[in-house]
Formats: structure tokens, C-alpha cells, sequence
């Protein structure tokens, strides 16, 4: 019996602003903006540590200087530079302008506003419960303590479990007052404290949120924060965006593109709040259903992809330290942050996606990167096959079972890899004879995945040593990408795409508004995934840009599958790497080629 995975569908999804930096998260800004939570990377603990209210963390509330409290009329919110949380509260005489943002180096984060008149600001702050986040919420236990900082006279907040500790300061830039009691209870009791700002017309204030690993950090940190001041810490964070942003003469394509592209790079990656160590994962956001792990392929093929577009060096530091902790396990399903099993299973696909985006200088290639390739060619030649010609799997790109050992679009994953691979090992002088034989053998064997169909030849998903097949097409590793990764753009490509975009095939709805893959996985919403096969495919980029023209997602981030008529979320809200595949595919579709005819240089002909 071949047992598969389905997420639960989401019916109803609740649009959410979201801000991160390197050390914390704020996966959940609502409409009224209230932060519903906010988290931080623990590799000791193998996933995130969340602080989060009953209904909210942090919500502002407003009033005159008569103590009457406002109510706004409506609330718009937009994303500032691509990411930035930015809100205008419209009341009936005046508008109140609120940003929220992090401190790019540092543990915490900035509450800014700025007022038409004068009024009061009184922040609802309820740091409830205290759960890790790694695939499902888990409760902690243990004791949390409201007191007094020594330092500022600010209240601090310490929780302590069995295995973290963890703390908060909270004050503000000027004008800053708290009512509270000092209490030590329960890590999951309710606690509730009010903390006020004045705000003067026409001048900013803040209130800052400081986190570090015990309350004498916290304390500390919120020093420093006030100390470099509101102005400072958004002109960084706003410097960084600038210098980051992709340019496209589509606005449209722009806009969706940088806010995938910014989504992944903060959301798919961290430090490490204990050890400042770089981590990945599949999305720091609790709203993703298996966040707090790690995938290679969401990382290595989707992700970085996406943050060498923007930043190369840090693209080059995080490929060095995410391939040292994670290749001893190459393949297997899902790692935790810290490279450890998480969920085994082998998938050819993964373990080769280390070898697909091979791009650095010489010097790059030392001792133990080379190690480690070795050590994961190794453990792909485990499933060579020497009758087929092929390698095996044991589980397809969407992590389930494969109907036969062999898949296609994982054995071009491997000669792609090894293309790589050869032509690193030539440069450095390394032996390359066996690599060269496996292409040269994979090249003539990948010709076994034609079968014919209707009288038309195409490719098949799988087969097996009996001649059996399967025609699937599984959209993490969409058909659609072969020519993308080197396979010719002929009558079988055209024919495989025709098959299964057609009536024929059982996960393809021609009625729907929005035309992409379905899968065993989700098999009632089209794939996110596949629509970035899609973007990639040249005969399927131009109804894949009218979807991602068109289809919401998750408040414009792509998402795992959506509704095949309204383009609304349906499973995997919060996907960062998801959102850095759909940004890289949009650069390849669509930017790439606007740069090559700026230079002169006609883009490859779509056919």
C-alpha cells in the first residue's frame, strides 16, 4: 500500500503582513496591525521558539488627549519597498502612518509611528504562550517573570523552560510609559501588560522589542536600540532593500518578483539565535504546515537560487555552511536545521540539488567542500542501476512514494549535477572518469522514458526494469523544466506537454481559470510549484504569466497549491523557498531576458 501525505486545505485564509530579520520573526501582521506572534531560530532546539498572544502579542489601540478612545475608519497597508509592513490608519479629521520593521543586525524590532495630531498610543502586549514550531506547534513548559529592568526601568519578561531560556525588553524611543505588575507564573498562563507612547503632530515615535537569550541581554539589546535610533534602523533596513531590488519593465512582474524574492530571504533563512550560525529552512513562518525543517532541494534549487540573484556573497556563505551541515544525510527526505534526520526516505532529486547551481570561484573548492561532494556522490551511486543505465528513488519531489525506481526528471537532476561536477573537476585537476561515463550512459538511458501514447511519443514520469510506466507529471519536478535542465525542446518535449495539459490527463482541468497541475499530494488545486515548471517551460510561459498576473496566492505569495478559479491559497500559506523558486523563475522568464536585449543580445526563441 502506497501511503501518501495530504495537507488539510485551507477554506478560509486571513491575508497577513510579515517582517523579518536575521535573528527574529514576525510571521503575522494583521489587518489592524497586530503582531501576532513573534519567533526566533534554535538550532540546540532543532526549530523555532514562538512567543505568541491568545489572539495577539502586540496591538495598538488609540486616543485623544482626553483619554477617548478612536476607532479608525478604515486601515490601508501596503508592502514598502517590496517588504516593509506599512499601514495608514484613516480616522475622520486625521491619518496615523505606522511601520514595522526589524533591526538588520540586531534581536529585535521597531514599532514607528507618526501622527497628524497629537494623541496616545497604548499598546495592548500579551505574551501568552510559548510554543516550538517544527512541522506542528508544540507547547513548552516552564515559567515566565515580569519585572523591572535595572538598566532603563522598562519592563522585561523571562521564559524559562527545560531546555531555553529565552527574554524580552519593551520601551520606546520617547515619551514612553508602562502599567504592570510583577508576577512570576506559568509559561502559558495569560499575561497582560499596556505600554504607552505619546505622539506629538507631525514628529515620529517608536516603541522598540528587544529579545536576546536572558533578560540582562533583552535589557541590553533595547539599550542599543534606542541608542541608534528609529531613523537609523529603517534607513539600514531600507538601504539593504534598495540595493536588493530586481528591476523589471513589467511593473507588475517587478512587484510580484521582489516580494517572493524578499519573502524567501528573510523567511527561508536565519541566524541562529543562540549561536549566530547561518540556518535554512523551509519557511520561518508558522502559517507554512512544515515549517522549522529543512529540504535540500526548497533550499538548494529553489532558495539560494533566488538570494544569489540579489546578494552573491551571501548566497556563497550560506551554500558553504548549509552543504557542511547537511550533506552527511544527503537525500533523505527532510532534515532538521541542524542537518539531522528528520523524516527518511531517499529522494534522488534532493541529494543532487546540491551539484545543479555549481558557480564559484576555484578557491571556493577547498578541503572540506570537496569532502563532502565526494561524500554525497557516493551516496548517489548507492541507486545507480548498471542494467538500466539509470538511477533509483524511493521518494518523488513531492515526497511521496514512486510508483517505480526509476523517474525521469531525477535522472536529469543527476546528469545536469554531474555536467557540474565535471566541469568543477577539470578545472581543479581531479579525476573525472567515472562521472564522465555515468553522463555519457545517463544521456542514451534517459531515451528509455519515451514511450508512445496515441500514436505520438512522449515522455513518461517512471519506469521499471519490466517495461512498466507511469504517465504523471509531479509538479515540484514538473516535466515542464527537461529543456530547462538540458533536454532538447523537440517532438517528444512538445508531445509530453501537450499530454499533460490536455483533457487526457487526470490532474489537468482545461474548465478552470487558472490551468496547472494537480497531484496525487493536493489533487483538487493546481500547483504553485508547477506553475514555476511552467514559467520555465517556454511553451507554457505565457499562460503561466497570466496566472501569476492574476491569481491573489497568499496575499501575493506563492503558495504550495490554489483554488483553480479564484487563485486563493488552498495548502501551503507562509511558503518561503516556494516564494524563491517563483521569484528565480520569474527573473529567468522574464528579466533575464529584458537585460540580454538591453545588451543587444536576442533572448532564446520561444517556440
Amino acid at each position: 500500500m502506497k501511503l501518501i501525505t495530504r495537507p488539510e486545505e485551507i477554506k478560509e485564509n486571513e491575508p497577513v503582513l510579515y517582517m523579518a530579520g536575521g535573528y527574529i520573526a514576525l510571521p503575522e501582521i494583521d489587518r489592524e496591525g497586530a503582531i501576532k506572534s513573534v519567533n526566533v531560530t534554535s538550532m540546540q532546539n532543532k526549530g523555532l521558539i514562538e512567543i505568541r498572544g491568545s489572539r495577539y502579542l502586540l496591538k495598538p489601540h488609540f486616543y485623544d488627549k482626553n483619554g477617548g478612545r478612536l476607532k479608525p475608519e478604515r486601515v490601508i497597508w501596503r508592502k514598502e519597498l517590496y517588504y516593509i509592513p506599512a499601514f495608514e490608519f484613516i480616522f475622520k479629521d486625521f491619518v496615523v502612518r505606522v511601520r514595522i520593521y526589524a533591526d538588520l543586525r540586531e534581536k529585535g524590532f521597531v514599532y514607528e509611528l507618526e501622527s497628524d495630531i497629537d494623541l496616545e498610543v497604548k499598546y495592548d502586549f500579551r505574551p501568552d504562550r510559548v510554543n516550538f514550531l517544527r512541522f506542528n506547534t508544540h507547547k513548552c513548559h516552564g515559567v515566565k517573570r515580569l519585572f523591572t529592568d535595572k538598566w532603563l526601568k522598562n519592563p522585561c519578561i523571562s521564559f524559562e523552560g527545560n531546555n531555553f531560556s529565552l527574554a524580552a525588553a519593551v520601551g520606546g524611543d520617547k515619551d514612553f510609559t508602562c502599567v504592570f505588575e510583577e508576577k512570576e507564573t506559568d509559561i502559558n498562563e495569560d499575561l497582560e501588560l499596556i505600554a504607552s507612547l505619546k505622539l506629538k503632530a507631525g514628529t515620529k515615535n517608536a516603541l522598540y522589542f528587544a529579545l536576546n537569550a536572558d533578560p540582562d541581554g533583552a535589557s541590553t539589546t533595547l539599550i542599543h536600540l534606542r541608542r541608534k535610533g528609529l531613523e537609523r534602523i529603517y534607513k539600514e533596513f531600507a538601504e539593504f532593500l534598495r540595493e536588493r531590488i530586481i528591476t523589471s519593465t513589467d511593473k507588475d512582474i517587478e512587484r510580484i518578483l521582489n516580494e517572493n524574492l524578499f519573502f524567501n530571504y528573510f523567511f527561508s533563512t536565519a541566524v541562529d539565535f543562540y549561536s549566530d550560525r547561518l540556518v535554512a529552512m523551509t519557511s520561518r513562518s508558522n502559517r507554512y504546515y512544515v515549517s522549522g525543517a529543512f529540504w535540500e532541494r526548497d533550499c538548494f534549487l529553489w532558495s539560494l537560487r533566488a538570494i544569489k540573484l540579489c546578494d552573491r556573497k551571501f548566497y556563497e556563505r550560506l551554500y558553504r555552511e548549509l552543504l557542511l551541515t547537511h550533506y552527511r544525510n544527503a537525500g533523505d527526505h527532510a532534515h532538521y536545521i541542524d542537518g539531522t534526520v528528520l523524516y527518511p526516505g531517499f529522494e534522488l532529486d534532493e541529494a543532487c540539488s546540491y551539484f545543479i547551481d555549481l558557480d564559484f570561484d576555484l578557491a571556493f573548492y577547498d578541503k572540506e567542500v570537496l569532502e563532502a561532494f565526494d561524500y554525497i556522490v557516493e551516496r548517489i551511486e548507492k541507486e545507480y542501476d548498471h542494467e538500466m543505465g539509470l538511477y533509483k528513488t524511493f521518494l518523488l519531489p513531492s515526497d511521496d512514494p514512486a510508483d517505480h525506481d526509476f523517474v525521469l526528471i531525477d535522472n536529469v537532476l543527476v546528469l545536469k549535477a554531474f555536467e557540474k561536477l565535471i566541469g568543477v573537476y577539470k578545472k581543479l585537476g581531479r579525476p573525472t572518469g567515472i562521472l564522465e561515463n555515468r553522463v555519457k550512459r545517463l544521456k542514451e538511458s534517459i531515451k528509455k522514458f519515451i514511450v508512445e501514447v496515441d500514436g505520438k511519443r512522449l515522455y513518461a514520469w517512471s519506469i521499471d526494469r519490466e517495461g512498466n510506466f507511469r504517465l504523471y507529471n509531479d509538479p515540484p519536478g514538473n516535466l515542464g523544466t527537461l529543456v530547462f535542465y538540458g533536454l532538447p525542446l523537440d517532438d517528444v518535449f512538445k508531445n509530453t506537454v501537450s499530454y499533460y495539459y490536455s483533457p487526457r490527463y487526470e490532474y489537468y482541468d482545461e474548465t478552470a481559470r487558472f490551468k496547472e497541475l494537480a497531484c496525487d499530494h493536493h489533487p483538487n488545486t493546481p500547483s504553485g510549484l508547477g506553475l514555476c515548471g511552467s514559467l520555465l517551460n517556454p511553451l507554457r510561459r505565457e499562460e503561466a504569466l497570466f496566472i501569476v498576473k492574476n491569481a491573489p496566492f497568499d496575499n501575493g505569495i506563492l503558495c504550495e497549491s490554489f483554488d483553480k478559479n479564484t487563485g486563493e491559497v488552498r495548502t501551503g500559506a507562509g511558503f518561503a523557498t516556494g516564494a524563491g523558486y517563483l521569484a528565480f523563475a520569474l527573473y529567468k522568464a522574464v528579466v533575464e531576458g529584458e537585460r540580454q536585449n538591453d545588451k543587444g543580445v536576442r533572448p532564446p526563441a520561444e517556440v
